[in-house]
């Protein structure tokens, strides 16, 4: 399998895995059973076993009969802080929404909802976190919080969860604690549920006008012509036909050549625009990937231009063989957006070869540098380096793209 079918592969997996938006997916499905248990003493838990265990030595050497009562009141807190929470754990019952695409830098929030199957004990002050270590260290993780689930009662509630780069993550282990009610024993359930999450590149505040199409004359207009162009400008003369409408009957030339013959329009039509994306040559670097997220940004923002304004737009990244050609739409930006999110820089870069283009055609190089390579005929290229080039406001570039100045 080629790299360039790998990478479709890829794509069609996460879009498999969001068939919709909005909808959760097993939103019908009964709530999920913990995978397994957990129990373990608290730092506060220790030193009160600590103290515990000293009541339990003085009340032996001393036989004082005030020592005895304080350590029976002692085991008989600990022994009711395990059993409290733990009839109420063992009929706990969790399901967490399903995950929908984000753009890096943003918030997605995490919804649980939680149901207390228990006849007689409630759950109280419980605490909802994504265990993944892929997760967590991708970005800023919120846990949710649960006050109070009365016995046989249901409550929702969500945390939140803010990547920090792009990429396809799978939160799976959910963790639902509690240290109720004296904080001595947290005890824990484990909840296996597999989320797909397509993180996209952050959402950058670009310059507008960076993909403005331009009006073209030749091989585009002749194509709108046939089609029949409403505009204003001129195109020429032809016989009338069945079904013409009476507008766009020239009287004048119809009267001199004594039969019906009608004006042809001709508009203007966009050209078609390839986003380039060069990558550079020491990739391995941090400060190389830097430039490349930057580089895969910024494309990522002119496809969002261009879906707005039903520009023909494609891409062309040849070091990691993606090629889509210009299309119209925002089905044309997601695919996009969606190939540049599943990205992976640390696979081997494929040599630079040259832009498919067609005469009119405009290309918009991005890259590290000015200097364009032999390879590209771009006419317009944005600078890695220089980011007041194609942000509106400078401040606005993410924490996580400046690196050190």
């Amino acid at each position: 399998m080629s790299a360039l079918q790998a990478h479709h592969a890829r794509l069609n997996k996460v879009d498999a895995d969001h068939p919709t938006d909005g909808v959760p997916i097993n939103g019908d499905k009964p709530l999920d059973v913990a995978v397994r248990r957990e129990s373990k003493l608290t730092f506060g838990g220790l030193i009160y076993i600590g103290v515990t265990v000293f009541l339990a030595i003085g009340a032996v050497n001393s036989q004082n009969n005030l020592l005895f009562w304080l350590f029976g009141v002692a085991i008989a807190t600990i022994i009711v802080s395990g059993l409290f929470s733990g009839n109420a754990l063992m009929k706990t019952r969790m399901r967490a929404r399903v995950l929908h695409e984000v753009h890096a830098g943003q918030s997605q929030r995490l919804h649980y909802t939680v149901q207390n199957q228990s006849r007689f004990f409630p759950l109280f002050a419980a605490l909802i976190s994504e265990e993944s270590e892929r997760v967590t260290r991708s970005g800023k993780l919120v846990p949710a919080s649960v006050v109070h689930v009365a016995p046989g009662g249901m409550v929702s509630t969500q945390g939140s969860f803010t990547p920090l780069r792009r990429g396809r993550f799978v939160p799976r282990t959910i963790r639902l604690s509690t240290r109720f009610p004296f904080g001595l024993l947290q005890k824990s359930l484990i909840f296996e549920h597999a989320r797909p999450l397509l993180v996209l590149p952050h959402a950058l505040q670009l310059r507008p006008g960076l993909v403005d199409a331009v009006p073209m004359h030749g091989e585009q207009v002749l194509r709108k012509a046939q089609r029949g162009g409403t505009s204003n400008e001129f195109w020429g003369l032809r016989e009338y036909r069945p079904g013409d409408p009476r507008r766009r009957i020239s009287w004048k030339h119809s009267a001199r050549r004594g039969e019906l013959v009608v004006i042809e329009h001709a508009e203007s039509y966009a050209m078609r625009i390839w986003v380039v994306i060069v990558e550079p040559e020491a990739i391995n670097t941090s400060e190389a990937q830097l430039h490349a997220e930057r580089a895969i940004a910024i494309a990522a923002g002119l496809f969002e231009q261009a879906g707005r304004k039903s520009t023909p737009i494609g891409l062309w990244y040849p070091q990691r063989s993606i090629r889509l050609d210009p299309l119209a739409g925002r089905a044309q930006s997601g695919r996009a957006i969606r190939s540049l999110a599943l990205l992976d820089l640390e696979e081997s870069a494929q040599p630079l070869i040259p832009v498919p283009v067609r005469t009119r055609d405009r290309v918009v190089l991005i890259q590290r540098g000015s200097r364009i390579p032999n390879e590209i005929p771009a006419m317009r290229v944005l600078n890695t380096d220089h980011p007041d080039t194609w942000l509106s406001a400078s401040q606005s570039l993410p924490e996580s793209l400046r690196g050190v100045e």
